[in-house]
Formats: structure tokens, sequence, C-alpha cells
């Protein structure tokens, strides 16, 4: 808590994105977007998706067929750099023992309305990351080696009405004329879902769809809970608390940092207040004073008076019921 406390006090935002991708990036978080999000993976379990991700020990190697973590800085030339949150690819068994590859960006977003549209930045990754897998995966010779790619975009402050919400953007096939019909995988390379969530969302009422998922993205995202709560709701969920924990308290200890920030921000502002204040209800009384011995001194009328002493406007307006006949 007292390295976190250094942190945040100039870099909170940072701090807070920082450990949102360490939490999604966890094996136990993501296993469970990925049995989610990825149609190719929907008949695997939890369970086998998080074995392909952790990959196996050989040795004192971790050897991992099927799954890779991704630089999460793209740069194509002339076209510039673009820094993804998360960026893997994982080879997915099939049932018929044949393995498929997609690529799977994940990102978080707090701010629901940046001045364009996360829909169309969505559409900018997915192409930038086909465009990446360019020499790789596919080239001018073999363009059909061209793989998938998912872009999951998690709202972590989502208003309420749109809480629980997810939607899906993909291409379909629109049959203009005639009956011919391309087979799917040869047309379907880019999917961006968006999943909102609130960080008001009462715990006592499961998600209608999705709940699995979307009840811990809510609890961990967001800092609704302390680490207990946390941890009692995870656990609720069949994740192993051993191997998110680190992240979690984290996680917890940054929102305590930040509430006590807050709280004592909001202090030191009450004080400054007060202090501003009794100056100005000081500096009112001491105007009244001066104006009144004017008058008595001078035989003059309120408006000489205040003009001899050259109170502003505000001044004049703030005492003037006190010489009202």
């Amino acid at each position: 808590m007292e390295t976190i406390n250094k942190i945040t006090t100039s870099k909170q935002t940072t701090m807070y994105d920082h450990l949102c991708k360490m939490i999604i990036g966890n094996e136990e978080v993501l296993s469970r977007i990925i049995k989610a999000v990825v149609d190719e993976a929907k008949y695997l379990s939890v369970e086998e998706i998080r074995r392909l991700i952790k990959g196996v020990h050989i040795g004192d190697r971790i050897v991992n067929p099927h799954f890779h973590l991704v630089d999460k800085e793209g740069f194509i030339k002339d076209e510039g750099m673009v820094y993804y949150d998360i960026l893997c690819y994982i080879d997915v068994p099939q049932e018929d023992k044949k393995n498929i590859r997609v690529y799977l960006n994940v990102e978080i977003q707090n701010n629901l309305y940046p001045g364009y549209s996360i829909i169309t930045r969505g559409y900018a990754y997915v192409s930038r990351i086909v465009s990446g897998q360019w020499g790789t995966e596919y080239d001018d010779k073999n363009y059909d080696g061209m793989k998938k790619v998912y872009s999951l975009w998690i709202m972590p402050k989502a208003p309420k009405r749109k809480d629980g919400h997810m939607n899906a953007y993909e291409t379909n096939e629109r049959i203009i004329y005639g009956t011919t019909v391309e087979e799917k995988e040869v047309y379907d390379k880019g999917v961006i879902l968006v999943i909102y969530l609130n960080k008001e969302h009462d715990l006592n009422k499961k998600y209608e769809e999705y709940d699995e998922l979307l009840t811990p993205l809510m609890v961990l995202l967001n800092n609704v809970l302390d680490y207990k709560g946390k941890q009692m709701i995870i656990e609720e969920y069949g994740f192993d608390t051993k191997k998110i924990e680190s992240e979690v308290k984290d996680m917890c200890d940054l929102g305590e940092s930040i509430a006590l920030e807050a709280r004592n921000e909001g202090i030191s502002q009450g004080i400054t207040q007060g202090i501003d204040q009794g100056k100005q209800i000081e500096r009112k009384e001491k105007n009244i004073e001066h104006v009144r011995n004017v008058m008595n001194e001078l035989n003059c009328s309120y408006q000489r008076a205040t003009s001899i002493l050259k109170l502003s406007e505000n001044e004049k307006k703030s005492i003037e019921k006190y010489f009202q006949s």
C-alpha cells in the first residue's frame, strides 16, 4: 500500500490502466474472455483454454505451442504506431484435431465518449492487426493464410442503461443475385465486440447473459468492493484466487489510495474555502465600519462614502442593505 501511495499521487490513471491490463492478461480472466467471445473456442471448457494459455513445463522452461503474446506496439511504415492493451494469438484445437489460429485484441476503455466512435476505432485496430500479419501469416502468394481477428472493447464505466449489454460487429455475406455461397471462413476475418459494465450493478442480481464473465469483470475493474469482497465474488465464480491475488490486491490498494487522496483534498479545499469565507466576512464588516465612519465624519450619502473609499460594485452590493432606511 505504501508503494501504491507513492506512485498514485501524480500517476493514478496510468497505474489504474496498468492494473486493468494485468488483470485482463491474467490466465484466469483471459481464459473466460476467450470462452465467451471466440467462436472457435466455444466447445472448449474454461480449464482447457486456461491450459492452452499456460503451456507446459519442460525442465526449467515453459513451452507453449498454442498461445503467444504479441508485441503491444503495432508499427507499420507510413501508418504510424498503435499501442494495444492486450494482443495475443491462440491456436485453438478443433474437434477434427486441427488447430485454428485466431488473434485476440482486448482494450479497456474508461471514456465512453472520447470524441469518436469506439466501433470505428475497433475497425482500425482489426485492420491494423490483419495488416501486421503480412509476411508471417500471409503474403501476396497466399492470402488464404490470413487469420481472423477479434477486437474486444470493455467499458467498465458505462451508464446504468447499458449495463450488461454486449454488441458484436462482423462481416456477413449478402447474396445480391444467384445462389453461389462462399465458405464463411473466407470472408469472416474480423469481429469487433463491445461489453458495457456499470459499477453500480446490483451484485444480488445476475446478468441475463454471460454472467460468468460480466460479474467478475465488473467487480475486478471497478473498486466497488474491498479485497475480501472481491475475493468472495471471484471465488464464487470459480476463480483460483491465488493466481490473481496480487493484481486484485494492488487494484484495491489503488482504490483506497485514490479515495484517501480525494478525502484529504476535500478536507484541504474545505479548510481553504473556510478561510476564504472568513476573510470575506471580515472584509465585509470592515467595509461597513469604514462607510459609516466616512458618512458620519463628512455628513455625506452612502453613495459618496463608497465612492471615496473606492469600493467595487460587488463590495457595494454586499453591504448596501445595511444602509437602507
